[in-house]
């Protein structure tokens, strides 16, 4: 793997963990303040918020880091560079436009919005160039970084004879 491609899945994984920490954010500003003054049907609404965003950071956190079978499993398109690149420009545009009154809470939320605009543009990018290679060499990356983690590493002595 190159290390460009690297670099693109740990600003992913960055970006995904990101939106677990505004989930988190979410839930004690937003969420736990309409529990505490009873209006339920509005906490519904920021329960059913909260467990989206947390799911999708946390299912793109997997699939970036360390490609998890559950992940491959339940949404197969996180697997391709593509899907994770629309997965970002639908959190992208959701956090961005999120909030309209609090200033801070504005500031975080465009943060949080820009940078994952900004991975999916790149991953957008490369997944275009992955696109033209030959069939060979368009294998899933997941399984390449699996692959490499199942072999047995070399040990000094294996290392000093060669």
């Amino acid at each position: 793997m190159r290390s460009s491609q690297a670099l693109l899945r740990l600003a992913g994984g960055g970006a995904s963990a990101l939106v677990v920490l505004a989930c988190t954010l979410y839930f004690f500003v937003d969420l736990l303040p309409h529990v505490a003054a009873g209006n339920f049907l509005r906490a519904l609404h920021f329960t059913a918020e909260c467990v989206l965003l947390g799911g999708a950071g946390v299912a793109g956190v997997l699939a970036e880091i360390r490609p998890h079978p559950w992940v491959s499993e339940n949404f197969p398109y996180l697997t391709r560079l593509s899907g994770r690149s629309c997965l970002y420009i639908f959190l992208g545009m959701y956090v961005i436009g999120r909030r309209e009154r609090s200033a801070w809470g504005r500031s975080f939320d465009i943060f949080v919005g820009v940078v994952c605009l900004a991975v999916a543009t790149a991953a957008m990018v490369f997944a275009r160039r992955l696109s033209s290679l030959p069939p060979q060499l368009q294998e899933s990356l997941g399984r390449e970084m699996h692959a490499a983690s199942t072999q047995p590493q070399p040990t000094m002595e294996q290392m000093s004879t060669s």
